[in-house]
Order: structure tokens, then sequence, then C-alpha cells
């Protein structure tokens, strides 16, 4: 049930709004004339929604707002009004309020759009609520972001505990705009490393303080601006009811969420994201390299925080190790924002080979630790057949084209024929391997 405190000076227009209102069986309407009635009501009664008409004798709705939001009354508001325009609904969001709807000469639709913005209203405040019993962090590593930092900071929402910028040894004025927000927003824990350490050593410093301080979740938000807030409870959703322990952010899932993606790194996340899969072993991910993430305090007490990779590429290092200790991890589509003008900080040929690189010893590890120490698995067996026996076909069958250019033709084909067949084999040997790989992945989850 939703108790709604409606706002309305005119009698007819409070009358008519509360019919409309109570057809809803969900919603429950308190009704008063005047200001001072509304606020003698909200000292003994606490309200999911309050509803309040913009031009009233006493004080306006939006002076009634302040007056609300001054005595620490968080309760989300909608100004309901017929008069001001664009001006007046621009002071009121700036002023806290949740919604801004202008009355219209159509009840039916006016009503309709008003039940529905006090049912969002609700199940915000309700979240909102269910994020603060949980101690969240944002964790925001910044190296040279003075265009970005502050807004990054400013977006920050209201429920998040603590914020911790972690800056990589920045030589601009980074730091000093971090100190700047620092002073205005207690939240923020502002640590600087001397020596350029790497995205991924900044975001494990990140990690430890949330361990020291206890934080339920943790989330990765880059300090460029590119990470967009409003998706924020995507992320921390499925964590909070126990879905899943990791969350992991997705702009490829369609063409309205990568569009804003330049094709050339478009296509290297593709290659990284496949390798990803098979060295991860979370083979329904499709954007490992996003960094825009969400762990439980439970993964990340499991991490051993020394070990993760100190450059770009830790994200696809974290994913294998969770892996291994079967944590569950989880897509989250949302649309990739860019900055226009901004140049990655990434060198993609370099960036490519040392992420592979990375991600075959990791698979390799994760083989060892995930499949015979902690636990048996064939599909070791069948993975280290399959790459004995396709590297042996590939071999064999240069072999047999070296012998057919010296004139010794009469085996090829059967020498062909051998290679190819083993070539299958193996194949099948490695296919099989990943099949098995996948099966595990749908019986990891919560305990």
């Amino acid at each position: 049930m939703i108790t709604v405190l409606l706002v309305e000076d005119d009698p007819d227009v409070l009358e008519l709004t509360r019919l409309f209102l109570e057809r809803d069986l969900e919603l429950t309407i308190d009704v008063c004339s005047s200001v001072k009635e509304a606020l003698r009501k909200l000292n003994h009664k606490i309200y999911n929604v309050i509803v309040s008409d913009y031009a009233m004798p006493e004080i306006n709705g939006i002076q009634l707002l302040k007056t609300l939001k001054f005595q620490g009354i968080e309760t989300p508001f909608i100004l309901f009004t017929g008069q001001g325009g664009e001006d007046t609904a621009i002071e009121a969001l700036n002023s806290g309020a949740t919604f801004y709807l202008q009355k219209s000469e159509n009840p039916r639709f006016q009503f309709a759009k008003l039940r529905k913005m006090i049912h969002e209203a609700a199940l915000k405040q309700r979240t909102e609520e269910i994020y603060r019993e949980n101690n969240i962090c944002v964790i925001i590593p910044a190296y040279n972001e003075e265009k970005f930092i502050g807004p990054t900071l400013a977006s920050v929402p209201d429920y998040i505990f603590r914020i911790y910028v972690i800056d990589d040894a920045s030589t601009d004025r980074t730091p000093e705009i971090i100190r700047d927000y620092g002073e205005k927003d207690t939240r923020i824990t502002y640590i600087r490393h001397e020596i350029n350490q790497g995205v991924g050593a900044s975001i494990t410093s990140g990690y430890r303080e949330a361990l020291k301080e206890g934080m339920d979740i943790a989330v990765v938000m880059a300090g460029d601006n590119q990470m967009d807030p409003v998706y924020l409870p995507k992320l921390l959703n499925p964590i909070i009811n126990r879905q899943a322990d990791y969350t992991v952010g997705n702009r490829l899932q369609g063409k309205e969420y990568r569009k804003e993606m330049p094709r050339w790194r478009f296509f290297g996340n593709s290659i990284l994201s496949l390798i990803t899969k098979i060295a991860s072993g979370y083979w329904q991910l499709m954007d490992p390299q996003n960094s825009y993430t969400a762990i439980s305090r439970r993964a990340l007490e499991r991490l051993d925080l020394k070990r993760i990779y100190p450059q770009y590429g830790y994200c696809n290092d974290i994913l294998v190790k969770l892996n291994a200790y079967g944590f569950k991890a989880l897509n989250i589509n949302y649309p990739g924002r860019y900055n226009s003008g901004e140049k990655s900080g990434i060198r993609y040929r370099t960036y490519f080979l040392k992420v592979s690189w990375l991600l075959f010893r990791d698979f390799l590890w994760r083989l060892k630790e995930k499949y015979i120490v902690l636990n048996f698995h064939p599909l070791v067996f069948f993975y280290l057949f399959g790459v004995i026996i396709v590297l042996m076909s590939i071999i064999f069958g240069v072999y047999s084209i070296y012998l057919n250019f010296i004139n010794e033709t009469e085996l090829f084909v059967i020498r062909a024929a051998l290679s190819l067949l083993m070539f299958g084999m193996g194949s099948m040997f490695l296919l099989f391997a990943m099949l098995f790989d996948m099966e595990q992945e749908r019986n990891t989850g919560w305990l």
C-alpha cells in the first residue's frame, strides 16, 4: 500500500484528484487544503509520496518542498500544477522534486500520468531505502581526468555510503578538484598513488579500503564520466537479491547500445570477449572489458588482491579468478557513453598482445585450480588431448605438403586425409571440453 499526502487549496480540484487516485486500490490518499495542515500531518505520519499544487495562498509548492528538505524530510515530492511554465519545472526539479506534472484539460490522461508517477516515486524511494540498508561504495580510479572527474563525483547517487577516489599520480588539476569536492561531500575518501601504477592497481587500492571499512558491495566507475549512474541499480539489484556476486556492464547487446562505440574499438572488444569467454569460463558475458562493475563482499574477500593484474586487463583477470572459486557473474545491459574529443589511454596493439598472454596464463591456472586442486573434472583431459591432437594434425599436415613438394606424391592423399581426421578429432575434444565448462557455469550461484 502506498500512502499519499495530497496538498491542494482548490476544494473542487482536491476532491476530483482524490476520487481519481482512489480508483487505484494500492493508493491511500490523505488530503489537506493548506500548507500548514500538511506540515501538521507530516509531523505525525510518514507518507510514501507527497503531491502538491504550486500556487497556494500561504506559500507555494516549491517553498513547501524547500521547507521539507530543510527539516530533513526526504519523501518523494510531485509538483502537480496548472500554473508555471518551464522555469517553474526547472526550479522544482533543482529543489529536489521527484517529478513535475502540468495540469491539462484532459483529466483522464493527466490523472493516469499522475498515478504512474506516484508508483514510480514510491518504488524509487523503497529501492533507495534498500540500498541504504547495505553499505555500498563506489571506487573511482582517476589519472589526469581534470575535465571529467568533477561531473563524475557530482553524479554519484545519495544512497552510496562511501566514495573512494584513487588518484594514480595525476599531473594535472585532478588532485585539486578531488579535494575541492571532498570538502563538500564527506563520503569522499581521497587516495593518491605517488607513482603511476595502472588502473588495475588503483581499483585494488579501492577494494582494500572497501574491505577495511566493511562495505557490502563495491562498484567501479571510471573517472571519465562515461558510466551513467542511472544504470547503477541494475548492477546492484542482482547482488542485493543474491542472484549473483559480480555484475558487469554490457554495451554490446544491440545496435542502440553500442551505436556510440567506435568500430575499431567494437571489433577489438569482440575478439577479446571471445578469448575471455574461453579463459574465464563465463561464456555468457558479452563485454568483459567493461569496467562498470559491482562485486559482493564475500567475493571480494575471496580474491587475492595482491595478484590482480595492475594494468588494463585487470577486469579479465578478475573474471578468471572469480570463476575458479565458483562465483556467478551476470551481464547488465546499458548504452555506452563516450566523451567527444577524448582519446583512450589504451594502445590497442600492445594491449591486445599483453591481455592475450595474460588470459592464456590465467586459463591454465583456472583449469589447475578449479578442476584439479579444488575439484576434479575430466574436461582437463579433453582440453589436453584436444590441443595435442590438433597440434599433431597441423604438424603432420604441413609435413605432408612438404613431401608433396619434393615429388613424394604417392601417399599425399592418404596423409592429408589422416591429418584432417586428426584435426577433426582434436577439435571434437576441445568442443566437448568447452561444453563441459559451460555446464559448470550453469551450476554456479549464491549458496
